[in-house]
């Protein structure tokens, strides 16, 4: 998700890039209480008749999923934040908050797309200013990257 507001009187801005969340957390935890629910239908009817081993594969089973889960969803929350002023553009990378931050000077800030070097990778946006580049928007898909591109392109070159 690109998102991004502009004030071209002033030169104040930002965009905010978040990945594509299909699920949320509440989501996710209905799957695995419906599918634990499943497993422990099974795994009682297999208890029942006497093959008690399969019970706790069954729970190892639910935790990896849950495990999976969580650690798809905590990447799903990371944001990136890429601020405007008349003089300096500032990246800030984080989940909850600014974990990171880069700061560049506007007019040297140079935005380029870097093809990649295996077929079928996606393209590589990038800022860079006086020997520093970062890339940005790596967990964007290639529409949201194209998106990303034009309003950096119009914010910073206009």
């Amino acid at each position: 998700m690109v998102y991004s507001e502009f004030n071209p009187v002033t030169g104040n801005g930002y965009i905010v890039l978040k990945p594509n969340n299909s699920a949320t957390w509440r989501f996710n935890m209905m799957v695995v209480a419906s599918l634990a629910l499943i497993g422990l239908l099974i795994s009682t009817f297999f208890f029942v008749q006497g093959l008690w081993v399969i019970a706790p594969f069954s729970g190892l089973e639910l935790l990896m999923l849950l495990t999976c889960l969580y650690l798809c969803t905590r990447s799903n929350i990371q944001t990136e934040v890429i601020k405007f002023s008349p003089d300096k553009v500032i990246v800030e990378q984080g989940r909850t908050f600014a974990e990171k931050s880069w700061e560049y000077h506007r007019t040297w800030a140079k935005i380029f797309v870097r093809k990649p070097k295996h077929r079928g990778h996606p393209d590589q946006i990038v800022i860079r200013s006086h020997g520093k580049e970062l890339e940005l928007g790596s967990f964007l898909n290639k529409d949201d990257k194209e998106a990303l591109v034009k309003k950096l392109r119009h914010i910073i070159y206009r």
